[in-house]
């Protein structure tokens, strides 16, 4: 976990803040993520978006 952003990728801690954490790759994640969801037409939130895809990778890496 990045201390920094708290795994959100903005230096605010905010899930709605800017993508601007330089300390780890959240940023990057979350930019592409958030590409891909626009290009899927998807609207179901930030937030639920972002804790969607965090569970789906930590339950990926428990079975590796």
């Amino acid at each position: 976990m990045c201390t920094q952003c708290n795994d959100t990728g903005s230096l605010s801690k905010d899930i709605d803040g800017h993508l601007d954490c330089p300390h780890c790759d959240v940023a990057i994640e979350r930019a592409g993520l958030e590409q891909w969801a626009g290009r899927q037409r998807l609207d179901c939130g930030l937030a639920a978006m972002w804790a969607i895809y965090q569970h789906g990778k930590a339950a990926a890496g428990q079975h590796q």
